[in-house]
């Protein structure tokens, strides 16, 4: 992933701080290599190891790699890889930068775990909800929005998750807001990007699947909802104790 994607990707984990210094990081982008973490310390009135923190926490193993990794991403020496290694790579790189201990925190306590999505994403969707269900019982998708409306703030202890690979849908958005209001639990999946579904939810994960479009028809991968929600899938598993076995 490039530096904006790993911003993204870790933006619900920044602190406030963490997000002033990446914003200096992106108006500075082209001066990195100049920049000492001392320096870094001092206007932002803290100490390097908080840089360093920051730099482990979008994936990089330090302040050094951070500012190679931006500079050579200014200079265009970036690795050539065809769309599909590309794809698969980032996809990788979010599934070994999930924080998803919290979200297994919260599936594991829900009373009820309730999965929504829309168009050709309710399929992929279907296929990630019928393995959940096999773990837990508890976790249901829903085929129409006022079906998921109906329950919307029964149950405090209902968790929400809601797939887009867009993040735009109106529909989606809504629901996100009206869950929200009655203080339920949010967690999204989305195309790595910066979408107003995402912003609404406790919980952001992310894969990468970019529109793709022959003749005005969505042809957008739908195999990365798969990748991270298999991950997903075998996480919860282990921290159940439910074993998957091979037959």
């Amino acid at each position: 992933m490039n530096f904006e994607e790993r911003v993204i990707s870790q933006s619900i984990n920044l602190t406030d701080l963490e997000d002033k210094i990446v914003k200096y990081f992106f108006k500075n982008k082209e001066h990195i290599s100049d920049l000492k973490i001392t320096y870094l310390a001092h206007k932002f009135y803290t100490y390097p190891n908080t840089i360093t923190r920051l730099c482990h926490k979008l994936g990089y193993t330090g302040f050094s790699d951070l500012k190679s990794s931006i500079k050579n991403e200014n200079l265009g020496n970036i690795k050539t890889e065809d769309y599909e290694q590309k794809e698969l790579r980032i996809n990788l790189e979010l599934i070994n930068q999930m924080k998803s201990e919290k979200v297994l925190d919260k599936l594991v306590n829900a009373k009820k775990i309730n999965f929504y999505s829309m168009g050709q994403t309710a399929y992929a969707t279907r296929l990630v909800v019928g393995n959940f269900y096999a773990l837990d019982y508890k976790s249901f998708f829903y085929d129409y929005p006022n079906d998921l409306t109906h329950i919307i703030g029964r149950e405090n202890d209902d968790v929400f998750f809601l797939i887009s690979l867009s993040g735009n849908k109106k529909q989606l958005i809504e629901l996100a807001k009206e869950i929200k209001s009655h203080g339920n639990f949010l967690i999204t999946l989305t195309h790595l990007s910066i979408n107003p579904l995402a912003k609404l939810a406790d919980e952001r994960l992310y894969c990468y699947s970019p529109d793709k479009r022959v003749d005005d028809y969505n042809v957008t991968d739908k195999t990365p909802i798969l990748l991270v929600m298999n991950d997903l899938f075998k996480k919860y598993a282990e921290k159940l104790n439910k074993k998957i076995t091979s037959v």
